[in-house]
């Protein structure tokens, strides 16, 4: 099932082995960082609610590029999110395309 919610980014699904993924892919480029935090961590939680409907065995991480996870994720606020909200957390090197760091949640 798709669902479209009008949202910027890319939304990915991936299989290995009995794990299953879903990955909502943001680039957090607006004016604000706090606001693209906002919206994100909202669009973040809506597609948590709506995938544990459709498709509960998968887990939804949300990829974020190395700049975006050091200049946001490592500030106050960022540490704050990812110590206390259900946020399932992958840095990406988008240079290289690759995966450089897992963070899911406890």
């Amino acid at each position: 099932m798709f669902v479209d919610l009008g949202i910027t980014g890319q939304f990915i699904g991936a299989e290995r082995g009995n794990y299953r993924i879903a990955i909502e892919i943001k680039e957090l480029r607006g004016k604000s960082p706090m606001v693209e935090l906002e919206q994100a961590m909202g669009q973040y939680t809506l597609y948590r609610l709506l995938l544990a409907q459709v498709d509960p065995e998968r887990s939804l991480y949300l990829a974020v590029s190395t700049q975006v996870y050091k200049e946001l994720f490592q500030e106050p606020i960022g540490k704050l999110v990812i110590r206390d909200l259900p946020l399932n957390l992958l840095i990406v090197d988008v240079e290289t395309v690759e995966v450089k760091q897992w963070i899911p949640r406890l």
